[in-house]
């Protein structure tokens, strides 16, 4: 069985990170450590039943060297994407580190768009043997994934939920610890049972019930007014007192939110995330 779970929350922000470039509003220029927001990303650490120490992340943003350095991260053993935009996946190249740390591949899993789109741009790494130089590229294992698809990584059981992130379907995950039948646990560690949907605007039928019994749900919330591809503030809590998770941790914010405003006034049981946020329970 697994313990000393916990989820790190490495970057909250949108895509533009706060403070934006070239922006002087109030959050912008906030003295509040928690309205930085680098871009958003996450981190799983536990320790397996043979008493290794794991590492997963949750998608690669841009910021993920930095995130890596704040938080002292010297290995990886396995990437999830929730799908394939720019701050969710262009910090692929700098997991290379952990494999020259580790000696051995890292295995990451995606969806079909998400790994043509890594395909694609990160053709230098895949196809290692079209390079003009033999230089020190990422060592991948990819795995294609879809909704509703459990896979299993080192005790704990991933669960991708179908999520719609304007007309373009993404990935959610529910993760679980299990036991050595495979079954989750019937006491959870660590902050499990825990749902991570970022960058969402809809949650289609089949997905609300893979959303029941959290401990913990991490949530998308972009900003006060209406978006065509995001959740709003209101649109946030209303989903979040519908799953009715023990806790939840809002993400994915715009400089329209000041922490120090919104927090406060958010209902029992809901708060805002923050870059460095240690989930353990």
């Amino acid at each position: 069985m697994i313990s000393s779970a916990s989820v790190t929350l490495l970057g909250t922000g949108t895509s533009a990170g706060i403070p934006v470039i070239g922006c002087r509003c109030a959050v912008c220029t906030s003295e509040d450590p928690r309205d930085r927001r680098l871009r958003c990303g996450a981190l799983v650490r536990f320790r397996d039943a043979a008493g290794t120490d794991r590492v997963i992340l949750i998608d690669t943003p841009p910021d993920h060297r930095e995130q890596s350095i704040r938080h002292g991260l010297d290995r990886c053993d396995a990437i999830v994407y929730t799908h394939c935009h720019v701050d969710h996946t262009f910090g692929l190249d700098d997991v290379r580190r952990y494999n020259a740390l580790m000696r051995q591949p890292i295995e990451i899993f995606a969806d079909d768009d998400t790994l043509d789109h890594l395909h694609r741009v990160y053709r230098h790494i895949f196809e290692r043997h079209r390079n003009r130089n033999d230089s020190f590229v990422a060592d991948l294992a990819p795995r294609r994934i879809e909704a509703g698809k459990e896979f299993a990584l080192h005790g704990l059981k991933f669960t991708p939920l179908a999520l719609l992130h304007g007309r373009q379907p993404v990935l959610g995950f529910r993760l679980e610890a299990t036991g050595p039948d495979g079954l989750p646990l019937a006491e959870q560690p660590g902050p499990f049972p825990f749902a991570y949907c970022t960058d969402v605007n809809a949650i289609p039928p089949e997905t609300w019930p893979r959303l029941t019994g959290l401990r913990t749900l991490v949530l998308g919330m972009l900003r006060y007014r209406s978006h065509p591809t995001h959740f709003t503030v209101d649109e946030a809590v209303d989903v979040a007192r519908r799953v009715g998770a023990g806790r939840t941790h809002f993400i994915h914010m715009t400089h329209d939110i000041r922490h120090a405003e919104l927090d406060p006034r958010l209902p029992e049981g809901m708060s805002l995330g923050f870059d460095g946020l240690v989930i353990a329970s």
